[in-house]
């Protein structure tokens, strides 16, 4: 029986001190946090996988409507642009992973429609192509030679 009540006691203290490590107390604690969480955000956001983001979506959205409506009234004016602040900075993270993501996607199909428009060119057209740059050389070289000859006459005629 003493071994329960001890564990239940443990199990209790922990959770208190979990519980009030994770939600702020006052608005200072709120701010450091808020700041802290942005800054790791910030430092770890190239990294995120979709799930990062759930859970840091989650953790914003404490900190800009639970939170913050908790400490709204404590905090200057100063302090709430500083909040503000730091919504702009998540947002922009935010923003700029799933616009990269987007772009990253487009790029992607656009470089396989162009592989696939490349390998349906090499084998449609690619030999016809060849003859024709080799009958276009074959007529340039045979009109530079005739343009050299008669440049030659013209100098041996000259010369006469």
């Amino acid at each position: 029986m003493k071994f329960k009540i001890i564990i239940f006691l443990l199990f209790g203290a922990m959770s208190v001190m979990l519980t009030s490590c994770a939600i702020p107390a006052n608005k200072e604690q709120y701010l450091k946090g808020f700041e802290r969480f942005v800054k790791d955000v910030e430092k770890n956001s190239p990294d995120f996988k979709i799930s990062d983001w759930r859970w840091a979506n989650k953790k914003y959205r404490k900190y800009t409507d639970e939170w913050y409506h908790k400490f709204r009234d404590e905090l200057t004016v100063t302090e709430r642009m500083h909040v503000a602040g730091l919504k702009i900075r998540y947002n922009l993270l935010k923003e700029g992973t799933s616009s990269s993501r987007i772009i990253d996607k487009r790029v992607e199909e656009e470089l396989n429609r162009l592989g696939k428009d490349l390998d349906k060119y090499l084998d449609e057209n690619l030999d016809r192509d060849i003859e024709r740059i080799s009958k276009g050389a074959r007529e340039i070289g045979d009109s530079a030679l005739k343009v050299m000859e008669d440049v030659l006459n013209e100098i041996r005629k000259e010369k006469e």
